[in-house]
């Protein structure tokens, strides 16, 4: 990681800080560590999720058309063959 990454501050409740210690004396590695991993993997989740709702809304919009639509199987079935 670069030495110049922007940095966020962030309060946490005490309870949460004394969780986060525990987490980390197990896990061996810094709380910056644990909530660093704890977002990348909150933001990738979220934006999958974010991709799946737009992929939704266009397949909507495509049916709309009175366009039809395949599954992703059906595709992969059309391609292999």
């Amino acid at each position: 990681m670069p030495t110049n990454s922007p940095r966020v501050n962030v309060t946490f409740s005490e309870n949460d800080v004394d969780v986060m210690q525990i987490i980390c004396k197990k896990r061996k590695i810094s709380k910056s560590a644990l909530i660093r991993k704890v977002m990348e993997d909150w933001l990738e989740e979220y934006e999958d999720m974010l991709l799946a709702k737009r992929a939704e809304e266009a397949d909507e919009k495509w049916e709309k058309r009175g366009r039809k639509t395949i599954s992703h199987e059906e595709l992969w079935k059309r391609l292999s063959t």
